[in-house]
């Protein structure tokens, strides 16, 4: 008759019962882990990023950059070219101060896509935005 050698595999230790010190699956009292200084790092990244993507959010969602801006209010306006009209005659009438009647010219041309300074009775024209009381 032959017999056999059978290996035996130490099972987990079961709630309540430890195995002996030294043995595979012996379990440590309190052990305590710690971040490493690469782990600190990273997670200090990856806070720093999620703060600029919140950050970029809200700015997008409620729009900050134009409430800061403030000051006065302006609006965008537009008119229809009536006959003898010139955008000379616009800019006397529309430019903001501090801006000279050939700058604003440049900037309507500019806004309606103009080759040149001509402009028909009838045509519609964007004006650059102007001061709300200015209308």
């Amino acid at each position: 008759m032959q017999t056999q050698n059978a290996t035996v595999i130490a099972l987990p230790a079961q709630h309540g019962r430890t195995a002996p010190q030294g043995t595979p699956g012996a379990v440590r009292p309190r052990v305590r882990l710690e971040v490493t200084r690469r782990g600190r790092a990273l997670i200090t990244l990856l806070a720093f990023v999620l703060g600029l993507l919140v950050a970029a959010a809200a700015l997008l969602v409620l729009d900050v950059p134009s409430a800061l801006a403030g000051g006065e209010e302006t609006t965008d306006h537009s008119v229809t070219v009536a006959a003898g009209e010139t955008l000379w005659d616009y800019a006397d009438r529309y430019a903001a101060e501090g801006v000279s009647a050939q700058e604003y010219v440049v900037q309507v041309r500019a806004l309606n896509h103009l080759p040149t300074g001509r402009i028909v009775e009838g045509q519609e024209l964007e004006l650059p935005a102007v001061d709300a009381q200015a209308l």
